[in-house]
């Protein structure tokens, strides 16, 4: 495959990750994600994981995510190609709510993934922890 192949097939990966998980169907989400993956999330609150590692981890973590927050849309999203043709950036906006609070939940992530195999093998996620703890409280 050439660099651009191979870039295509993981922005697919990237759009398909996105439907899943807004459409609750981790069943099939989680095989987008390689057996030894790793998902970072560097700006959790303390007392949240910031290190998932392997598809059982991820997965228990990301089926709770719909009882705490319900995503309503993506208002933005930029994919940023790399040199890399297994490098992802991407920067989105969603809006929602908090699902114990009805407050709204309008939050900015800038994602990191790296695919190996048209899987995901590493996935970093920044997002803003005030407007997440704004969101609960």
């Amino acid at each position: 495959m050439t660099d651009d192949e191979i870039r295509q097939a993981n922005l697919a990966v990237l759009q398909r990750y996105r439907s899943l998980l807004f459409a609750h169907r981790f069943d099939e989400w989680i095989e987008l994600w390689a057996d030894d993956g790793i998902c970072e999330f560097p700006f959790a609150a303390e007392g949240r994981p910031k290190r998932l590692e392997g598809k059982a981890e991820i997965l228990a973590y990301m089926t709770r995510f719909p009882s705490r927050f319900s995503i309503e849309g993506v208002d933005r999203m930029e994919i940023h190609q790399c040199l890399d043709p297994n490098t992802v950036i991407a920067e989105l906006a969603i809006r929602g709510r908090a699902s114990g609070t009805g407050k709204p939940y309008h939050q900015q992530y800038v994602v990191v993934a790296q695919l190996r195999d048209g899987k995901l093998a590493h996935y970093r996620e920044y997002w803003n922890p005030v407007v997440s703890a704004e969101a609960l409280a």
